[in-house]
């Protein structure tokens, strides 16, 4: 006997980690600067296309020959096939401040001190892959790593 296993948009309460389900490694341990997603499978595969992202970035102990580094432009990308098969950064729509207008920031220009950490949560409702990239290192790096921790759950 046979038993079905929902594998589409089933509803997941915990979050996965999408770099390595089951795991608690990081997405991504970064030593340098990193490019821009751009091919159809960069970053990682949404998990069963789930609807909320969650992104952990910590400077772990980055340092450089002056001293600490600070990890700044930050940005967190999607990707959808259907939508002209190409990477944008993701927005969020919000109310202008004082204004009866809409604005959408990016998720860019993020910035992590060093031994910080940054927790997001972002709704990710049809996004099909996920990249984050760090633009900038205010120095050359002699230690450490920008570790970040991607994961997506449906509630």
């Amino acid at each position: 006997m046979s038993v079905h296993k929902y594998t589409a948009g089933a509803r997941t309460r915990n979050v996965v980690n999408i770099a390595n389900p089951g795991s608690t490694n990081a997405a991504y341990s970064l030593t340098a600067a990193n490019s821009a997603p751009s091919a159809a499978t960069d970053g990682f595969k949404n998990y069963h296309s789930q609807g909320t992202l969650h992104v952990v970035i910590h400077n772990n102990a980055l340092v450089h020959a002056a001293g600490d580094l600070d990890v700044s432009a930050i940005s967190i990308w999607g990707y959808n096939s259907s939508l002209g098969g190409v990477w944008t950064m993701l927005t969020r729509t919000e109310r202008a401040h004082n204004a009866n207008t809409l604005v959408h920031p990016t998720y860019s220009g993020l910035a992590v001190a060093h031994d910080a950490k940054l927790r997001l949560v972002i709704p990710i409702e049809g996004i099909e892959r996920i990249a984050v990239r760090a633009e900038t290192f205010s120095h050359t790096r002699s230690g450490g790593s920008l570790d970040i921790y991607l994961g997506v759950n449906s509630i």
